[in-house]
């Protein structure tokens, strides 16, 4: 009898052994050699100038994608938000300009309506943040501006019980270096508070989020000798509670951060010595403790431009790769566990460039990707920086 249960365990022990092992290589080659995705539809809005998305999220109509166009005002830079139905198709669209120029970064739905966040450009140079709230067909209900005569720029903003936490850099005086900025608004777009954070530092903050105990975590990056990951945690009165940094050896920058059970993952982009960038995620604790950290791409300049939790309970990246996919800058989408481990990896793009900024889970391992593209047959715009909307399902 012993010898029979030595006889048992062993193809078990080994069984065990080999699936672990086939789980890490295969783990390893979804990482260094993404799929091509396949394409469930994809849509180009845009006209004969520049029209770029920032942003996109899901409502009961099908997708929202926020952005700016130079097609529909002749050269000049407008703030555009399309309303798209579950298959990619416009329903509406809008436009809004404040300034010389707008642009339009970030959007919040809320239960009757939206809140828009972007940048009002005007003469000299100037920059003021651009807050828009609409109702839910896109009319404008209010705005307003914030900044002063400097540089003065919104990424995103975060939603919180008594109004809204808008996030970006600030340059305060004529000295070539930024500053972490953050200001909060009331539900009728009046001023609370308006806060700059690290001054005598080059640092911005690109995205944020409400923590369980009803303080905001933000990240972006600060240069010390170079960039480097950079996370706040701001009371609701405006107060600097604590701030850290991550990073290793020459630059890292933090573009999106998304809530974990147990704390945040924030996601960005690295220079190694062996490859242009990486992408570099982060995981942290409440406390801002590092949990891990990941470096993923090629052999190429590879990116993560925003991170967003998936239907599964995992975590959905996208940006764009060089390393990888049909060639110049392709779309990147890639799937994460809690641990930061790689589950799939795909790419979607043609011969011309394309980037994404936001990915949305449309459910049944399909998903929706909102970014930019060189404009569909037309090669003599490749990489001449005039785009269109790109937006796609995907499924990898």
């Amino acid at each position: 009898m012993p010898k029979l249960r030595i006889i048992i365990i062993f193809p078990v022990i080994a069984l065990i052994l080999i699936s672990f092992f086939a789980f890490v290589f295969l783990n390893e080659m979804n990482q260094k050699n993404p799929s091509t995705a396949k394409v469930v539809w994809l849509k180009n809005y845009g006209g004969s100038e520049d029209d770029r998305a920032f942003y996109a999220l899901a409502n009961d109509q099908g997708y929202l994608a926020i952005g700016s166009t130079k097609s529909i005002n002749a050269n000049t830079t407008t703030g555009w938000v399309l309303q798209l139905d579950p298959e990619g198709n416009a329903l509406w669209n809008r436009t809004y300009l404040k300034g010389e120029e707008t642009e339009l970064r970030y959007a919040i739905d809320l239960a009757d309506g939206y809140l828009f966040v972007g940048n009002e450009y005007l003469e000299n140079n100037d920059v003021n943040g651009f807050v828009l709230r609409t109702d839910e067909q896109g009319n404008e209900l209010w705005n307003t501006t914030i900044g002063s005569n400097n540089v003065d720029k919104l990424f995103s903003a975060i939603q919180a019980p008594d109004g809204f936490v808008l996030l970006g850099t600030t340059y305060p005086n004529e000295n070539n270096y930024s500053v972490a900025w953050a200001a909060k608004i009331d539900a009728n777009g009046e001023i609370l508070w308006n806060n700059e954070y690290l001054n005598g530092t080059d640092s911005t903050i690109r995205q944020g989020i409400l923590a369980p105990d009803g303080n905001y975590i933000c990240a972006g990056y600060t240069k010390v000798d170079d960039y480097q990951f950079l996370t706040l945690k701001i009371a609701p009165s405006g107060e600097l509670i604590w701030n850290q940094t991550y990073g290793q050896e020459s630059s890292q920058k933090a573009y999106s951060i998304t809530k974990a059970a147990d704390g945040c993952i924030i996601a960005g982009d690295k220079v190694s010595v062996q490859s242009d960038s990486d992408a570099w995620l982060i995981k942290i604790d409440w406390n801002g403790t590092m949990l891990w950290e990941k470096a993923i791409g090629g052999n190429d300049a590879d990116s993560a431009a925003a991170i967003t939790p998936s239907e599964d309970g995992d975590y959905l990246v996208t940006g764009f790769t060089f390393s990888y996919g049909k060639g110049n800058r392709d779309v990147w989408l890639f799937k994460v566990s809690n641990e930061g481990n790689v589950l799939w990896s795909c790419t979607a793009g043609d011969v011309s460039y394309q980037e994404a900024y936001q990915v949305i889970d449309a459910g049944k391992n399909q998903y929706v990707i909102v970014g930019w593209t060189d404009p569909p047959e037309a090669p003599d715009l490749i990489g001449k920086a005039q785009y269109d909307f790109y937006i796609a399902k995907l499924s990898p």
